[in-house]
């Protein structure tokens, strides 16, 4: 199936969510702020899902997903699903508190952070925001996400597919998750549904060629990378991984999705 035809079917526009650099406040000037505002309020307020997977190294990992789709943390790999099931437990027992996430900076000067056990083992990292001060405000929201989940099992995942959905800052937004359930590229904000539509077509014709991919590194030496289209803008970004090596392997794996998969 072609990716155009798959993303016309599979782009579901979920409203008033958060994402990566959407978390930025504003003063309420109008009835349709507030609105905004008070739903914002709501979805962080309710429980989210926990999703296990297999990685392309074979490591099984977790990430938690928000009410409206939204991927808010990922795990670090673990050897086995019973160890990422322990992971999930850590993660809903130190998550609830603000103080237990390290904020991070990328070498590019985003933000991200890391959810910390007692030991400082890092239990789940974020995505990638583009201020400080939208990282802050995401490591409260993902708290009050994980406050009110439960461990539960993902839907099964028959195809790769497009997600979209709109933040609370107006922008859209949408997610490439592979046949196994992760979520292995995530857009820029767009201002418009159709520009994220767009954004889906460019991933298209863009994403199945290595050499459009960048690695890049983090401060404390983790790697992840970025699609560019064509005009040189990035038009994904992937998770953190441990290595270069993992995020090279990431790469590999989005190029051979979009090339043979859809």
């Amino acid at each position: 199936m072609k990716l155009s035809t798959l993303a016309a079917r599979s782009l579901v526009t979920l409203v008033l969510a958060f994402a990566p650099g959407a978390l930025t406040g504003c003063a309420v000037e109008s009835t349709e702020e507030l609105t905004t505002e008070v739903d914002a309020q709501d979805i962080v307020s309710k429980a989210g899902r926990f999703e296990t997977f297999i990685g392309q190294d074979g490591q099984h990992y977790f990430h938690l997903i928000a009410k409206n789709g939204e991927k808010v943390l990922v795990s670090e790999g673990y050897a086995t699903r019973v160890g990422a099931e322990a992971g999930v437990k850590a993660c809903q027992k130190y998550g609830v508190e603000v103080n237990n996430f390290d904020l991070q900076q990328a070498k590019n000067g985003e933000y991200y952070f890391d959810l910390l056990a007692a030991n400082g083992e890092v239990v789940g990292t974020s995505e990638l925001y583009t201020t400080k001060s939208s990282a802050v405000k995401a490591i409260h929201a993902v708290a009050k996400v994980i406050s009110a989940s439960l461990e539960t099992a993902g839907a099964p995942i028959e195809n790769p597919n497009f997600v979209s959905f709109k933040g609370i800052d107006g922008k859209f937004y949408f997610h490439l998750r592979a046949s196994n359930g992760q979520i292995v590229l995530h857009s820029q904000g767009y201002a418009s549904e159709k520009g994220a539509q767009s954004g889906i077509a460019s991933v298209e014709a863009n994403g199945a060629t290595a050499s459009n991919f960048e690695l890049r590194e983090a401060s404390d030496g983790r790697q992840y990378f970025v699609l560019y289209a064509k005009n040189h803008k990035v038009i994904g970004v992937s998770q953190m991984y441990a290595s270069a090596q993992g995020a090279k392997r990431g790469v590999d794996a989005v190029v051979n999705l979009l090339a043979t998969e859809m």
